[in-house]
């Protein structure tokens, strides 16, 4: 009988924790940039949220919609920008991590398929204090502003 108490009892403070942890971040405005047909790569973008006092960092994501799923940002090299893979992102205490194009984002090499606008991608994000975080990010286009000069 007392086995089983111990057992409950662990139980329930396992399940407090993990309710505990998963109040830690939150994730805004996630979304993943669709592709046209053949295109072996893509991205996504989000906002994510650190509610502790304590800086954590994201380590990597995972998906099924490719063969491999990177953490990069662009760097400044022999004045190019050029995207690189990196071992983290920080996600600053009380703070938030921005990922946008051209800076930090989730890539997603070797594409199993065409990502079409309107459909979603489920990621799962993994954090270096051990929390998990699933979505479902809706795919969108994203098309490049260019700005046009106008005659006056």
């Amino acid at each position: 009988m007392m086995k089983l108490i111990s057992s409950l009892l662990f139980s329930l403070i396992l399940l407090n924790t993990n309710f505990a942890n998963a109040a830690v971040f939150s994730i805004e405005d996630a979304h993943v940039r669709a592709t046209p047909p053949h295109s072996q790569n893509s991205a996504a973008f989000m906002k994510i949220h650190n509610s502790s006092d304590i800086s954590r960092k994201l380590i990597t994501v995972s998906s099924d919609i490719a063969e491999r799923v990177e953490l990069h940002s662009h760097i400044m090299s022999d004045g190019m920008m050029k995207m690189r893979q990196v071992e983290a992102i920080e996600v600053d205490a009380n703070g938030t991590a921005i990922l946008r194009p051209g800076s930090f984002h989730v890539m997603f090499l070797g594409l199993k398929s065409p990502l079409v606008e309107g459909e979603n991608v489920r990621l799962r994000l993994y954090f270096d204090n051990g929390d998990e975080i699933t979505i479902d990010a809706p795919i969108k286009k994203i098309t490049t502003k260019k700005k046009m000069k106008h005659n006056q």
